[in-house]
């Protein structure tokens, strides 16, 4: 089964979504999905430095307490997945497009899941600025890439226009928020679904995509 992912890496609930995912994956051994993690940008305004989040955060919200109360909710289900959310770490709202850049890099080597955790688990779980060209570039190397290869793509911004056209295509799809699962290209689910949720997911993409083999193969049959 293919399984395409939209997210951002500054998104805590794709953060979780893509924790529950793999603990969902592991607890269906039997299926092998092809994963491909594909960009999207929330906050495509933000200047390529990144803003201070305390000022964006009460510019955008204008309510600490509803804040607060958000923050509290995802450090209580992140601990159930396994994530240690550390809002209070966090100094910096990025500019999301080189973090974006070196997942498509890191999905040329095959690493791209590794990176992309890598990346947010520094955002969400250690503060680091994930805007930061140096501090990408750390990250990578973190994460088993070549260090001068990984400044390169962001430096040169290799792999832009392949960014770009995904995030495209997020919006052909109709894709506002994320984090959002299309299985195979036709069935989609939005939002941090639980671990169970997305298991049951799998059996009935799975299902479907055997009856579809059989309805294809009677066809074949009859019409020799």
């Amino acid at each position: 089964m293919r399984i395409d992912i939209y997210s951002d890496t500054v998104c805590p609930w794709c953060y979780l979504g893509k924790r529950r995912f793999e603990l969902a994956v592991a607890a269906r051994p039997q299926y092998e999905p092809r994963v491909t993690w594909r960009p999207f940008e929330l906050n495509p305004e933000i200047p390529s430095d990144g803003v201070d989040r305390a000022g964006y955060l009460e510019a955008r919200l204008r309510n600490a307490g509803r804040v607060a109360e958000a923050h509290a909710e995802l450090q209580r289900q992140g601990q159930a997945a396994g994530i240690e959310f550390r809002f209070d770490l966090i100094q910096r709202v990025p500019n999301t497009r080189r973090s974006h850049l070196l997942i498509a890099h890191a999905a040329r080597l095959g690493r791209q899941s590794v990176v992309k955790d890598r990346i947010m688990r520094a955002y969400f779980e250690e503060g680091r600025d994930i805007g930061d060209i140096d501090e990408l570039v750390r990250l990578g190397v973190e994460a088993g890439l070549a260090e001068h290869e990984s400044r390169s793509a962001l430096v040169l911004r290799a792999g832009q226009d392949g960014v770009i056209a995904a995030e495209r295509h997020a919006s052909v799809l109709g894709i506002t928020g994320v984090p959002t699962f299309v299985f195979d290209g036709q069935y989609t689910i939005s939002g941090a679904q639980e671990v169970g949720t997305l298991a049951r997911i799998f059996d009935q993409v799975a299902d479907f995509s055997a009856a579809r083999d059989a309805d294809r193969d009677a066809a074949r049959d009859v019409a020799s």
